[in-house]
């Protein structure tokens, strides 16, 4: 019975019976009116609930900022910088997306932000590159995704770039009798380690084949182009704060992901994918297993991957040589075996700015 009825049914019986029915009456109208009033609040406090649940946080408002900010700079264009994440922005994450081969959503993965926020930092640490590649790309400063992914372009040489390229790949550096230095023996038996590691870990993970295994891995490395890029410019505690960061922000249990990263560590070499193999050490690293600094020592040591600096090079083999006695697994074992060796190689190794201490202190 509507309101309207009821008031006239009141109306009538004033007439007709007098009082008592008419507070029946009154009393029934005023119920089915506060009933309707309870409703409607409810209904306006539900609304107002859920457009403060849809509300971003400030984290997630500085986070869509960063994007903006980074797809703008690669001119996709994102529109204002004010953290929300509207249809412009959706249509920029798209248009990178396609750019990179990635498949096309409007949202970020992880790895696809890692490696769009990597690729923005080393742009602005690199004002001359990025000059270079805007001038030179037929993509312009897109083109320097591109660059990033897959290193310099073959093509379009109509500028000369200035830097060196090493002379030998890895295979070849392994493959000669005489490697340029004297820890490069050293070296190559690190990765012929790390290669049987990852191909016994693999026979172990279930549902996924050899190749799509390693499909993944190389999926990954865009990711850790950042960590690459810190090991060659920080120092070896920012370099793994950076990392460890990483680690928080992947929301993988920490021992999953350090069977991931020996995996695709051991991958990265087998296919020669140096910010792969360089990656994957800084996290292991950073995993707590020191023994991996190891790889690092050599890549910097050795110009392979990152540029040559002997001396951050000699910080990652300190760093190695102090996980002695840690050994749980037959790489590490290995591992504590190759750095016995390394000890007597980088007394007389030039390519790391002096010799590591051989001295060992017994606690």
């Amino acid at each position: 019975m509507t309101i309207c009825a009821l008031s006239l049914m009141l109306a009538d019986a004033s007439h007709a019976q007098g009082g008592p029915l008419r507070n029946r009456l009154q009393d029934k109208v005023q119920r089915q009116v506060e009933q309707q009033a309870a409703q409607s609040r409810a209904q306006i406090e539900q609304q107002v609930e859920q457009k403060i649940a849809a509300m971003p946080s400030p984290a997630e408002i500085v986070q869509v900022r960063q994007v903006q900010t980074a797809l703008n700079f690669f001119e996709f264009d994102a529109g204002s910088v004010d953290g929300i994440m509207g249809q412009r922005t959706r249509d920029a994450i798209e248009r990178y997306q396609a750019y990179l081969d990635y498949p096309v959503t409007g949202e970020l993965a992880e790895a696809e932000a890692q490696f769009l926020f990597g690729a923005y930092q080393k742009a602005q640490a690199n004002a001359a590159e990025v000059a270079q590649v805007a001038q030179s790309h037929p993509d312009g400063i897109k083109g320097l995704l591109l660059v990033f992914r897959d290193g310099p372009p073959t093509q379009n040489v109509a500028v000369m770039p200035s830097f060196e390229v090493q002379a030998n790949a890895l295979s070849q550096f392994c493959s000669e009798p005489e490697t340029s230095a004297p820890i490069g023996p050293v070296f190559c038996d690190a990765q012929e380690a790390a290669m049987a590691q990852s191909d016994s870990l693999v026979q172990n993970v279930a549902t996924f084949s050899v190749a799509q295994i390693e499909e993944q891995c190389l999926g990954f490395e865009p990711a850790l182009v950042a960590l690459v890029a810190s090991l060659a410019e920080d120092p070896a505690e920012i370099a793994l704060q950076k990392a460890a960061e990483f680690v928080e922000r992947s929301g993988q249990d920490r021992d999953n992901l350090r069977g991931i990263a020996e995996v695709c560590l051991g991958i990265g070499y087998r296919r020669e994918r140096l910010d792969l193999a360089i990656g994957t050490s800084v996290l292991l690293v950073a995993l707590d297993r020191p023994a991996y600094a190891e790889f690092l020592g050599y890549h910097l040591a050795l110009g392979l991957g990152v540029p040559r600096d002997p001396e951050r090079a000699r910080a990652w083999f300190q760093r190695a040589l102090q996980s002695e006695g840690e050994a749980a697994s037959d790489f590490q074992r290995q591992a504590a075996g190759r750095l016995e060796t390394l000890q007597s190689a980088l007394a007389t190794d030039n390519t790391v700015g002096g010799a590591v201490p051989a001295f060992s202190v017994t606690p």
